[in-house]
């Protein structure tokens, strides 16, 4: 089994201005899951990515509970991890993947800060990967943003 880091960073909705992703970004398209996503990374996110020692994983998460919540985790990655199907290449040492979680109960104050979460089987994951993802990388954390209608 390959050995996977803690969670780096935890994005929630962090807006990334795109005056951060101007000059020397990274902006492209990949597919996630079947769908196409529009992708933009700022200058200090490839930079960062390009120093890190472990691949970077950003895994874009629909979080179901009594409500839904749009995350973002970043956490570094065993390289051989990084070449398994469920993550999708961006650039040299950073990959991007989608997982749609549900709380195992809905009670949050009984669970404390972290409740327990499992993976939630979708058929059609297409309907809910996200249009577009924003990475920027400032202040010593990764943030990002993610939503369902691409805005030019």
């Amino acid at each position: 089994m390959v050995a996977n880091s803690e969670t780096l960073n935890l994005s929630i909705g962090d807006q990334v201005p795109d005056a951060r992703l101007a000059s020397k970004s990274y902006a492209g398209v990949i597919d996630l899951k079947g769908k196409q996503v529009f992708i933009d990374l700022s200058s200090d996110a490839v930079r960062a990515s390009a120093e890190s020692a472990m691949p970077i994983v950003c895994e874009v998460e629909l979080y179901f509970s009594c409500l839904v919540r749009k995350q973002i985790r970043f956490r570094e990655i065993n390289a051989l991890a990084a070449d398994e199907t469920k993550y999708t290449r961006v650039i040299p040492g950073f990959f991007t993947g989608f997982r749609a979680v549900a709380t195992q109960q809905c009670r949050i104050k009984d669970v404390g800060d972290k409740p327990p979460v499992e993976t939630m089987p979708i058929h059609k994951p297409e309907r809910f990967v996200p249009d577009w993802i924003k990475i920027d990388y400032r202040a010593g954390q990764w943030v990002g943003e993610y939503g369902f209608k691409r805005t030019i």
